[in-house]
């Protein structure tokens, strides 16, 4: 009976720990989306996959929660315009979770690198970075993009003379 109750226990323990949304594979496929967005500068692809509801978290210093049209120019255009060669290195892509109930939610969360050049001075850059996602129809609803984006502008920023 005793080893009835603990077979029982971890077939549970594994059946829950594997819960996946059942969106969370498309979801996934929609972040890499947003991924080549800015490997490929193909910022019309952005404007493809962010709902025009998006809120959004910025790395840059002091400007807090945005909304569609600061996400689109200050965040989508700026990095899409003037940097080159950029890859998201090492990508590793887990489950977004609901932050009341800890359920999965179908979001998706990424670790990885950033390289590439600023088109500016010509300095290349390399940065850690998280960022997560919240989708709803198919879009970018919520985002947030954790890495020093201050570091990284005056790492790449023209030499004084």
């Amino acid at each position: 009976m005793k080893k009835i109750f603990i077979l029982l226990t971890l077939g549970l323990f594994i059946s829950c720990s594997n819960v996946q949304h059942p969106e969370y594979q498309a979801n996934v496929e929609i972040t890499k989306k947003w991924i080549e967005v800015f490997e490929t500068q193909n910022f019309d692809l952005l404007t493809e996959i962010v709902s025009e509801d998006i809120t959004a978290t910025a790395p840059i210093y002091g400007m807090g929660q945005i909304g569609y049209d600061t996400y689109m120019n200050d965040i989508g255009k700026f990095y899409t315009d003037n940097f080159s060669n950029v890859k998201f290195n090492n990508p590793v892509f887990l489950p977004g979770v609901d932050n009341e109930t800890l359920v999965p939610n179908g979001g998706v969360r990424i670790y990885g690198e950033w390289s590439g050049t600023s088109n500016e001075s010509g300095k290349d850059f390399s940065l850690m970075a998280y960022h997560w996602f919240e989708f709803e129809d198919g879009k970018i609803i919520s985002t947030g993009d954790y890495f020093d984006a201050t570091g990284m502008m005056l790492a790449v920023a023209p030499d004084q003379e």
